[in-house]
């Protein structure tokens, strides 16, 4: 069960309806919806174009350090659970300044991974970086948490 609550965290880079995935000229909001977006999609060259060469991905007291690192360990695993489960975000926020963005996403996934049920609160935070017109991932932070079919906590 705690890889399915490690792969919920991944699927709340929730799912846009929106294909376009280019960060430039995008809000910080529009980036994460674009990388959930290419999650669910499996789109590996839009999730590298939204990412950071070298973004810091950190979930569950461990981290990957690069794109590269990602690409070979997490990534294919978080686009399946993406396809698998459905993810609503209850709440987001935005901090923005100047050409550093932090976006603080709330959300709940609910549905079935590797023939377990789902059901988790999760948190994301992805910080972004602008240069030019274009912002880019350069944080991501995941945790999770089981939903009891008692109540929310």
């Amino acid at each position: 069960m705690k890889l399915a609550v490690l792969a919920a965290a991944v699927a709340f880079a929730f799912a846009s309806t929106s294909p376009a995935y280019a960060a430039d000229s995008m809000t910080p909001a529009a980036v994460v919806d674009a990388f959930g977006a290419a999650l669910k999609a499996g789109d590996a060259a839009a999730l590298e174009q939204l990412l950071a060469p070298d973004v810091y991905i950190a979930e569950s007291g461990g981290a990957e350090r690069s794109f590269a690192e990602y690409a070979g360990h997490h990534m294919p695993a978080d686009i399946a659970f993406s396809k698998a489960v459905a993810t609503t975000v209850k709440d987001r926020r935005v901090f923005e300044n100047g050409s550093l963005a932090t976006v603080v996403s709330e959300a709940v996934s609910k549905g079935t991974w590797r023939d377990k049920p789902v059901h988790s609160r999760l948190m994301e935070t992805m910080t972004l970086q602008k240069t030019g017109d274009d912002w880019r991932i350069v944080h991501i932070h995941w945790s999770s948490a089981k939903i009891e079919e008692h109540g929310d906590h």
